[in-house]
């Protein structure tokens, strides 16, 4: 009985999510390289090079994230939850959209975005991969 509760204590563990983000590891400029989407098993694939993907999404690592396109910025404030999701919020606290960050690195941030299903029913699987790295 002592080796199971050892057991599960270690997997207990083990299953916890190693990322531990704060508002200020998100501190940098990063533009998209490439996106990823899947849609009910359907998969496309895109590295960004221009259009209207190419946003440069400035962190100032205390809860402001100002997207810019040329010349317009837009500001925006954004939240850590639980150490590993992003979160930006309106001015009147409403969340705009929500990510999984699934690795945070010197030179890389990969965020998940869980969609609305496309039609009525169940088992659809809708998610947006994003690639971020740092811009120049």
């Amino acid at each position: 009985m002592p080796y199971f509760f050892l057991l599960f204590a270690l997997l207990t563990v083990s299953c916890q999510s190693k990322l531990r983000i704060t508002e200020s590891d998100l501190k940098g400029v990063w533009k998209t390289d490439s996106i990823y989407r899947y849609t009910n098993g359907f998969v496309e694939k895109k590295a960004v090079i221009g259009g209207e993907d190419n946003i440069i999404y400035d962190y100032d690592g205390s809860g402001t994230m100002t997207m810019r396109k040329e010349a317009e910025g837009r500001p925006v404030r954004y939240r850590i939850i639980d150490g590993d999701s992003l979160q930006y919020v309106g001015k009147t606290g409403t969340v705009l959209s929500s990510f999984r960050i699934l690795a945070l690195e010197p030179g890389k941030l990969v965020l998940r975005k869980i969609q609305e299903p496309l039609f009525s029913g169940k088992n659809q699987l809708i998610y947006e991969v994003r690639q971020f790295s740092p811009a120049r």
